[in-house]
């Protein structure tokens, strides 16, 4: 049973456009956690969430910080598996999206050479190859 504040609300809804429920809650946890730090505890939050509710575009920048919490405890088959999750949402995010670069970025640096082939094939299609 849920309490607090978001017992009162106790739904999703979208009126205006501006989806906010519980779920849009959960996912800022995620978002604050990860702007403090702390990657464990926003994946931790994470894997509490159903997005599927949520737009595509809301969907898919939750996910852009789920993989940028995979990326910060070096998890890169699971940051870049789920970038391919979010370039499938929303294709025109992906190359556009300066978080995304930068991660890929990070992600490469990380390899030291020796890049994964589904990273290297990520960072060329977001423009993130040196």
């Amino acid at each position: 049973m849920r309490r607090g504040p978001l017992a009162k609300l106790g739904i999703d809804r979208n009126d205006f456009h501006t989806e906010f429920g519980p779920t849009n809650v959960a996912v800022h946890a995620v978002s604050l956690a990860l702007e403090l730090g702390d990657a464990g505890e926003a994946l931790r939050h994470a894997t509490s969430i159903d997005p599927s509710e949520l737009s595509p575009e809301r969907r898919a920048n939750f996910l852009i910080d789920v993989a940028r919490a995979y990326g910060q405890r070096r998890r890169v088959l699971e940051a870049v598996r789920t970038l391919e999750e979010v370039e499938a949402l929303t294709p025109e995010q992906i190359p556009s999206h300066p978080a995304v670069r930068q991660l890929v970025r990070d992600l490469l640096r990380g390899e030291r050479g020796h890049a994964n082939p589904l990273l290297r094939a990520l960072a060329r299609r977001v423009g993130a190859l040196c």
